[in-house]
């Protein structure tokens, strides 16, 4: 039921919005009541996180996918770069970051916490399976940083790196976040 929810959540957000879509549309794509919903997900903002957190876990399992192979700062490259590219090409996600990007830093700001610290460790499992060297704390700093920079560029895009140059990204990353790594 849970999975059904949020499947018709997302298509719902991704449709009309964070601030456009409501719940009597998620429980009617659902085909559930509208009291069963609210047994899952007590608001519309539990909802969005629930369905974010779960189109994260997908992008991070993409880039593990992604650096499968290679190695430690070769894989912090291609993820950085890979990522940029998520973030445009999960429908919720382009769509929040292009139309509503202060709902996901709202959304975020409760969640970002989580996201970003909960998935620091993901992501610095990823890079020792690449072969990264580093002492355990640092490794996780690193993680936890590279995370931070990436939230940032979600969130506004437009900067001094034109994140749709992918050749732009991958030089910024093996320049500045590369290095990190050991």
């Amino acid at each position: 039921m849970t999975v059904t929810i949020l499947d018709a959540a997302q298509q719902v957000f991704e449709q009309y919005g964070a601030r456009r879509a409501n719940v009597e549309d998620v429980a009617r794509t659902a085909g559930v009541s509208r009291s069963t919903l609210y047994r899952a997900y007590p608001n519309k903002e539990v909802l969005l996180e629930a369905v974010l957190l779960r189109q994260f876990d997908d992008f991070l399992t993409e880039l593990d996918r992604v650096a499968a192979d290679l190695p430690p700062r070769e894989a912090v490259v291609e993820c950085f770069t890979r990522g940029l590219a998520l973030t445009r090409e999960i429908p919720l996600l382009a769509r929040l970051a292009e139309s509503e990007p202060d709902v996901v830093s709202a959304a975020g700001a409760a969640s970002q916490s989580t996201l970003v610290l909960g998935s620091a460790g993901r992501v610095a499992a990823t890079l020792r399976r690449s072969g990264a060297t580093m002492p355990d704390d640092e490794l996780h700093t690193v993680a936890e940083l590279m995370l931070r920079v990436s939230w940032t560029y979600l969130l506004n895009p437009r900067g001094g790196l034109d994140v749709t140059d992918e050749s732009a990204v991958r030089d910024y990353a093996r320049r500045y976040l590369a290095p990190l790594v050991y």
